[in-house]
């Protein structure tokens, strides 16, 4: 008897749930010591087991229907997206001359996208500003304000630092809440960067998908310099 009682007392808290775990069917039959069961909340008040259960499904429940609503919400703004990106795809592939292109990319922006500013800037030798949202720079010249935004492989809608944010959204920069900056490549080199700005702050954001802004940028990186050797 005395050696039963050693071995009961030896037992700790891990034996305990190793056991359970081992036999997760334990409390089917024992569905009395189940509701006997009480644990202490942090308020101090004591509940059943089963009523902390059905708290806990009900907190997890809460907690998935939150991650629903974020990711049926997520996807309505990646549809509209896709269908904003579509339609100026659509408009640039069937433009055959420079001033129709700034003029197609200008309405979109204004128009579907609703931006708050927008900016193209093409690398060259020779600088010039084409429009009000266009110019021409040297890669030297841009790296001094963005040199980080530069070097990113894919469009990037973290928030920008004050000198970025100014050089490329210029006097409309205060305006601008959120962004997402598109470079744009063609045969893997650097040729220009767009910037789209809006006054919502969570219009652009690090979690929102970049599969059709990126293809954007890759209609662009084929488009432009076409449009430059006429």
């Amino acid at each position: 008897m005395k050696e039963v009682k050693g071995k009961i007392n030896k037992l700790v808290a891990s034996d305990i749930e190793n056991y359970l775990v081992e036999h997760p069917d334990f409390f089917q039959a024992r569905g009395e010591l189940l509701e006997s069961l009480a644990l202490t909340q942090d308020d101090g008040n004591t509940v059943s087991l089963v009523e902390r259960q059905i708290k806990n499904l009900r907190e997890q429940n809460g907690i998935m229907k939150t991650k629903l609503r974020d990711l049926i919400t997520a996807a309505e703004r990646n549809n509209k997206i896709f269908d904003k990106c579509r339609s100026l795809v659509m408009k640039l592939i069937s433009t055959d001359d420079s001033r129709e292109f700034f003029s197609v990319v200008e309405k979109s922006f204004k128009h579907e996208f609703k931006s708050a500013s927008y900016s193209l800037i093409i690398f060259g030798k020779n600088q010039k500003r084409i429009n009000h949202f266009t110019s021409i720079v040297s890669e030297d010249y841009a790296s001094d304000y963005i040199s980080e935004l530069m070097q990113t492989e894919e469009p990037d809608m973290s928030a920008l630092k004050s000198m970025e944010q100014q050089f490329l959204f210029g006097p409309a920069a205060d305006k601008v809440r959120s962004s997402a900056i598109l470079p744009i490549r063609n045969q893997n080199k650097l040729i220009a960067i767009l910037s789209i700005g809006s006054e919502e702050e969570n219009y652009f954001e690090p979690d929102l998908g970049t599969l059709f802004i990126g293809f954007l940028a890759d209609v662009l990186g084929m488009v432009i310099p076409r449009l430059s050797e006429k």
